[in-house]
């Protein structure tokens, strides 16, 4: 990803075991948002992984144990999705889409709401395996899901 993470890595320049620790969960994640299988538990943790980049404050504090600026990881990885080497497609976005509708189907108590939603569910799930294999090209598309 970055020249500063990379360099980091390889001359093991942690000043203790909880920042290394903390290094692997932000490497981790990003090997989770490189990930290119289009089936939904690889869409699902690909997407939760670059969500938790993009726009989660936990990322933040994490960096910083970490011991890297959380701007810099960022734009590192905004700039990584930019040049398509961290690639999605259509298909991650739709699982997701996909997976939120039918958790909130799952807690939906009222009936008629149920109703409503299970045939957003089908829906999302019919424009799951109708998507060809487009590349999303825009991080406001991801934003979306």
């Amino acid at each position: 990803m970055g020249t500063k993470i990379a360099s980091d890595l390889i001359s093991e320049s942690h000043y203790n075991p909880e920042q290394k620790l903390w290094r692997h969960v932000v490497l981790n994640a990003i090997e989770d948002a490189q990930l290119l299988n289009v089936d939904r538990k690889n869409s699902i943790n690909k997407m939760n992984a670059h969500n938790w980049i993009m726009y989660d404050n936990d990322f933040e504090k994490i960096c910083w144990w970490a011991g890297w600026d959380p701007d810099d990881v960022r734009f590192q990885y905004k700039k990584a999705v930019n040049d398509r080497s961290v690639k999605f497609y259509k298909k991650h976005v739709l699982w997701m889409q996909y997976t939120k509708y039918y958790n909130n189907l799952k807690i939906e108590k009222d009936l008629e709401r149920r109703r409503a939603l299970r045939k957003t569910v089908m829906a999302a799930r019919k424009a799951v395996f109708n998507a060809t294999s487009i590349m999303v090209t825009s991080l406001i598309c991801l934003r979306q899901a």
